[in-house]
């Protein structure tokens, strides 16, 4: 029996996920709250469980011969709590692919129970965390008194339902931004900034909503952040709240996640940025397509899970260093 479990293994990223780990002879259990997850679990045969999210006991049941739950289960907000006091109980690890700051803050706050409890707790293990937490810290090495960090990145590819309609929902919606380690309320698209990773340039806008404005204060101790996203158009368009009647139109029409042609030719590019007073540094990356990168890196993090290599408490991507990148052959560092 396996000891990995996923839940929220119907979705797009549930299912990529678990094939990824098969490749690497590694068998979840896919879980759900609903029973369509047997289907699917018989499908690419691996084992199934069923249980939702509102009975503590049952999912303490559940795990209770479970290492490792990987939470893919949007929106985060809904799921993260149950299931990391489920860890607890249990005393299983826990990831998810979270990517804004409010879904770290809720997990950040069972930071000392983890460590109680000797588990570790690390949202954010997909693409929209890890190489831009990994990038940040390399950065900080480089210069470390910056004063000031900037992430950016961009991808090109498709996008899933569940993705576009978390974003969506929120998309005109401030944020924050980080100045002398406190964060101050910032608007969505606010400002540009223009970076080049792989020869190619890039106009990202201000993205409010990041959780690297909270984990890369952890990982690197810089006091100022910011973070940029590229989008398309009309996406900014939303994000300054203009044809917002768009949403719903946009997800009647959106596959369920991009095809396997667009998971093989699709491609990220990251950058961070760190300066002082008088220089600046940079670490810049180009990766493989958004979903298939979150996969491989959650892969990647499991592999090292399941051998041991752990620290309790909350933890960011960047307690994997460089390594955990490398191991994902279609890097490319500039």
């Amino acid at each position: 029996m396996s000891n990995v479990l996923i839940y929220g293994a119907t979705g797009y990223m549930g299912k990529l996920c678990a094939r990824q780990l098969q490749d690497q002879d590694i068998h979840p259990i896919l879980a759900g709250r609903s029973n369509s997850v047997q289907a699917i679990a018989q499908t690419i045969n691996c084992p199934a469980r069923v249980f939702r999210l509102d009975h503590p006991s049952e999912i303490e049941r559940h795990l209770s011969d479970i290492h490792l739950v990987i939470n893919l289960a949007g929106p985060f907000q809904q799921t993260q709590k149950s299931l990391i006091k489920g860890c607890l109980a249990a005393q299983c690890h826990y990831l998810d692919i979270a990517g804004e700051v409010n879904e770290m803050l809720s997990v950040y706050a069972f930071d000392q129970e983890a460590k109680q409890s000797g588990i570790m707790l690390m949202p954010g293990a997909g693409f929209g965390i890890v190489p831009t937490d990994i990038a940040a810290s390399m950065a900080k090495a480089l210069l470390p008194d910056a004063s000031s960090l900037t992430i950016a990145y961009a991808t090109e590819g498709g996008v899933s339902r569940g993705t576009l309609k978390t974003v969506l929902q929120t998309i005109d919606q401030p944020g924050v931004r980080r100045v002398n380690d406190e964060f101050e309320i910032a608007s969505p698209a606010e400002s540009n900034h223009e970076f080049m990773v792989a020869g190619k340039m890039f106009t990202g806008v201000y993205n409010p909503w990041r959780a690297d404005l909270f984990t890369a204060g952890l990982s690197t101790g810089i006091q100022n952040i910011q973070t940029y996203s590229v989008f398309p158009d009309f996406i900014v368009q939303m994000m300054q709240g203009k044809f917002l009647w768009l949403r719903n139109l946009l997800l009647q029409f959106l596959p369920e996640g991009p095809s396997e042609k667009q998971l093989q030719r699709g491609s990220t590019y990251v950058m961070a940025q760190v300066k002082n007073a008088t220089e600046q540094k940079s670490v810049s990356l180009k990766g493989p397509e958004a979903y298939l990168f979150s996969a491989l890196c959650l892969t990647a993090i499991t592999t090292r899970v399941l051998n041991g290599n752990t620290r309790s408490g909350f933890q960011t991507p960047a307690y994997f260093g460089k390594t955990l990148l490398d191991s994902i052959d279609t890097i490319e560092w500039s």
